[in-house]
């Protein structure tokens, strides 16, 4: 796909966005640290509404070792964890001084802007609610069609990838394999947990090249993988990779439990928690008897579900790949530890699923969402929530191809 310098290919959904407001179900302003760059900083000093900028002076603190995008912070309301501008659901910069006085985080959010070489790329976080619904449940979401991002000079980038033009270096090849990623997940003549293993295979194998240095092999690579997904008979059949439910409840359910103390924050994401843990019950406590509800649940209710709004799960991970593994890859993470991080989200949402529709008797669009958007909202800053379990994976030497099929197969 030809494109200017000021051009991206840009996903579906962005078009369908919209902010809407105090009608949120959540708000983006509460229980994080809004981050304040110093160029905001500095005009909230000198703002002519003096109301509002001794309101700005008592309630922002400059960071001892802060940068220029993270100069400052804003504090929150002890009470209720609101950001202290917040006023029935809006924001009163914005309400009283305009949207260009939004400091670089708040305009931003909820997307995600990276510069991949001379590229700005835009997506959506799915914690905001509305963001969640618009990538969720559109089957078209995730194709791309050419836009202009607008000026990025006013958003804060999350990820900044160099343009590798040396075929020498491992960064050369990085968006070609995040390519081929995303295209693994439209092999749409597979179900999705068959394109996971699929996936797994293919990074499992480019770990190997990029470990033994061996960069040029890559192109090479990439066409003979495409040819074996088409006529590999051992990849195309489903069969031949390894499921144990058992397994699968038990270690992601005490991840979940192990975790949960320390970061359950988001009120939406306990409501879920609350439908998981009632709908898990049983009539007493042994595996074997949750084990009965957990297989009923999901044949029952969530895979008729997923099978019947196939777009959902896909989007996710689409998603993902795309707003994230670029950036992750760029800092030195193993393709296959990007992988990992993937199928752990996955594996967990369905976790959460299968629970929740055990308890409503039912799995709905609408609990899908709030699902995804508030397990994605509590965890996305908890960094140690994906590095507790992964090193957890590695002690117990459960972080292999193999345990990841266990994980995505029911």
């Amino acid at each position: 796909m030809g494109m200017t310098n000021n051009q991206t290919a840009v996903p579906h959904y962005l078009k369908q966005f919209s902010c809407i407001g105090s009608s949120c179900e959540d708000t983006c302003c509460a229980w994080w640290g809004i981050s304040i760059d110093k160029q905001s900083y500095n005009r909230y000093q000198t703002v002519n509404h003096s109301g509002m900028r001794n309101k700005l002076n008592d309630h922002l603190t400059v960071k001892k070792n802060g940068s220029a995008q993270d100069y400052a912070e804003m504090q929150l309301n002890p009470e209720t964890g609101n950001c202290s501008m917040l006023d029935g659901g809006l924001c009163t910069i914005q309400a009283t001084l305009g949207e260009e006085y939004l400091s670089q985080t708040c305009r931003t959010y909820p997307r995600v802007v990276n510069q991949a070489g001379a590229a700005t790329e835009m997506s959506l976080q799915l914690s905001c609610p509305e963001a969640a619904r618009v990538i969720l449940l559109d089957r078209q979401a995730m194709d791309f069609e050419e836009a202009s991002p607008g000026d990025p000079g006013i958003l804060a980038f999350r990820h900044v990838t160099s343009s590798g033009h040396n075929e020498k270096k491992r960064d050369y090849y990085l968006p070609q394999i995040r390519g081929m990623m995303m295209e693994i997940i439209r092999y749409r003549q597979f179900s999705l947990p068959h394109r996971l293993i699929l996936l797994g295979v293919f990074c499992d194998n480019v770990n190997l090249i990029m470990e033994e240095k061996k960069f040029r092999d890559i192109p090479a690579f990439l066409l003979e993988f495409r040819h074996e997904a088409a006529h590999n008979e051992e990849l195309l059949d489903y069969n031949v990779f390894p499921v144990d439910p058992a397994f699968q409840l038990q270690y992601l359910n005490n991840c979940l439990m192990g975790v949960l103390e320390d970061t359950l924050w988001n009120t939406r994401y306990r409501e879920c928690m609350n439908d998981y843990t009632r709908g898990m019950k049983a009539t007493d406590a042994s595996l074997e008897s949750i084990l009965d509800v957990y297989t009923e649940s999901y044949e029952q209710y969530t895979a008729p579900f997923l099978d019947s709004n196939p777009q959902i799960l896909e989007n996710y991970i689409l998603n993902a790949i795309y707003s994230r593994v670029l950036g992750e890859m760029s800092q030195g993470i193993p393709v296959f530890d990007c992988y990992r991080m993937l199928i752990l989200d996955f594996a967990m949402i369905k976790l959460h699923l299968i629970g929740m529709a055990s308890y409503h008797k039912e799995l709905s669009r609408e609990l899908a969402v709030k699902l995804i958007q508030s397990y994605t909202k509590n965890y996305e800053h908890a960094s140690l929530f994906h590095k507790k379990i992964l090193d957890d994976l590695r002690k117990k030497d459960y972080a292999s191809l193999g345990y990841m099929c266990l994980f995505i197969k029911n």
